[in-house]
């Protein structure tokens, strides 16, 4: 609920105020402005007020809003006043240069909340980045796809289409935009280009996740083995393969992903106790250990964390923990980190109790639970503890106006070479479109209004560029009409401008039609799953 509470402000946000620069446009020229509404109201509204000339409402289907003007087609498709006489106070009769303004209103404000917020964080909370430098001290690990294109772990990221990148954020994107990938490898630069079909096959399968951080294999432990384990245990950690010591986790998965190996010797740290174990590799995992079975998980500390999200019906929910709790002890045992945490729970039985000592609102509260049948409690923990590649600068007024500006253009530029990946079908890009429904799927459980600003203006500046598009139907559709009208000094009929109209809404309807059909689907699969 907190998910779609949180697109609905969004959208509520950016559909007001986008209109409202039509609206406000509109009333510099004196153009009569019929309707404003949240929200399409197709059939019924669920409020609505007439105040002046204006009726004010909330329509049923949130896909946007629409501010409808004398004289005009547009989304409400009403063309019987288009057959009377022009009058004074309609849009049509409006010089095209005003015309063009009212057109642009909402775009123009669209960057300029964009440009409003960021100077407010940056001013406030600071300017987020992600550290290229830091992210890439030891160079970078890539998954499976990643690694199969061309990259290597460990590799720097050194520009893209000579482009230096310093918010790490941008990079892996770059990537996919660009044609030539500059990288260091063992102190030697090398370049690489990627085929269209190589970056669809990252966008399928991996997406921005094909490249991040290298994590040191202290961070992480084994969390199940399949049946063959050959003394590999759960909660032990592995720091060397074959006589060979490793730093990162990476190092491991590329021997996964590797060719066909028949053994392994494994260091192992057990209970602060370094072992080795010799086993037999299967990949089918009958006569010996399939390294695909090897679940590894990051570790961290509870000092930081707190439950982010519990499992509709679980056993947390019954007994009542609350997104926000952090957890202190279980069974009077103290949790330092969540090794811990399920080392202690791999002690109990399923369906058997359990005592939770949280902590909430600065109170501690006990709780009775249980585990269920699979030994689970069904909860999902998030880290409050900034991470560590991350650097905030508080920048004065003077200083964020300009960044903000900057921001808004990169995330802009950003936009159109989005717009570009997705027209070229190789890479796929088209099918990873989504609806307000898969965007809302992607927003956090809890309700963060540093991340919701953000996210607000980052969908702003997306908002203003889809409405540039040529399209009739959209801003930019009724904008290029003008501009031509302009140039040439002739005016599209009312005739034609209804057709147009009507053929650019079934193009965006179909559109809208298949995102959101996309989306329906993948949520019913992912509940049935």
């Amino acid at each position: 609920m907190i998910q779609v509470a949180q697109i609905l402000f969004i959208l509520s946000v950016l559909v007001i105020l986008h209109e409202f620069g039509h609206y406000i446009t509109a009333k510099m020229f004196k153009v009569r402005v019929e309707k404003f509404y949240l929200f399409m109201d197709a059939g019924f509204s669920l409020v609505k007020k007439k105040i002046g000339e204006t009726e004010w409402g909330i329509g049923w289907l949130p896909l946007g809003g629409y501010v409808k003007l004398s004289g005009m087609i547009d989304e409400s498709m009403d063309t019987e006043q288009m057959n009377q006489e022009p009058q004074p106070w309609e849009f049509r009769s409006k010089p095209a240069w005003q015309r063009l303004i009212i057109m642009l209103g909402g775009i123009i404000v669209n960057f300029i909340l964009a440009i409003f917020i960021y100077s407010l964080m940056f001013s406030t909370t600071g300017q987020k980045t992600i550290s290229v430098d830091k992210i890439q001290k030891d160079g970078l690990a890539f998954g499976e796809v990643g690694s199969k294109v061309g990259f290597k772990s460990g590799d720097k990221i050194i520009s893209v289409d000579g482009k230096k990148y310093h918010d790490f954020k941008f990079v892996s994107m770059a990537v996919l935009f660009g044609d030539k990938v500059e990288i260091e490898r063992d102190g030697e630069k090398l370049e690489l280009q990627l085929t269209d079909e190589q970056k669809g096959e990252i966008i399928k399968k991996e997406g921005k996740g094909f490249v991040g951080a290298r994590f040191s294999v202290n961070e992480f432990f084994i969390d199940s083995v399949g049946k063959n384990s050959n003394g590999i245990q759960p909660f032990d950690q592995i720091i060397g393969i074959n006589d060979k010591t490793i730093k990162y986790v990476d190092e491991f998965f590329d021997v996964v992903r590797g060719g066909k190996i028949d053994s392994l010797q494994f260091l192992l740290k057990r209970d602060n106790q370094e072992i080795i174990v010799k086993t037999k590799i299967d990949s089918t995992g009958k006569t010996g250990l399939s390294l695909k079975s090897i679940k590894l998980i990051q570790n961290f500390s509870f000092d930081d964390a707190i439950v982010g999200e519990i499992a509709k019906d679980s056993e947390g929910e019954k007994a009542g923990i609350e997104p926000g709790d952090k957890i202190l002890e279980v069974n009077n045992v103290k949790v330092s980190d969540y090794k811990d945490f399920k080392k202690i729970l791999s002690l109990v039985k399923p369906n058997e109790s359990i005592k939770l000592t949280v902590e909430r609102e600065n109170s501690q509260i006990e709780l009775d639970s249980k585990l269920n049948k699979k030994g689970k409690i069904g909860l999902g923990f998030k880290d409050t503890k900034e991470s560590e590649y991350i650097v905030r600068e508080k920048l004065s007024i003077g200083q964020s106006i300009p960044e903000a500006f900057s921001q808004t253009w990169n995330m802009f530029v950003y936009n159109i070479n989005s717009l570009k990946l997705i027209l070229r079908p190789k890479t796929g890009a088209y099918t990873q479109v989504q609806s307000p429904i898969g965007i809302a799927r992607r927003l956090p459980d809890t309700w963060n209004w540093e991340f919701i600003w953000e996210f607000t203006a980052m969908f702003s500046i997306g908002l203003a560029f889809m409405n540039l598009l040529p399209i009739p139907g959209l801003d930019g559709g009724h904008a290029l009409f003008t501009i031509v009208e302009m140039i040439t000094g002739r005016k599209l009929s009312d005739k034609a401008a209804g057709y147009v109209q009507t053929a650019g809404m079934i193009i965006l309807l179909t559109l809208m039609a298949l995102t959101f059909g996309k989306d329906i689907y993948q949520l019913v699969v992912d509940k049935l799953l």
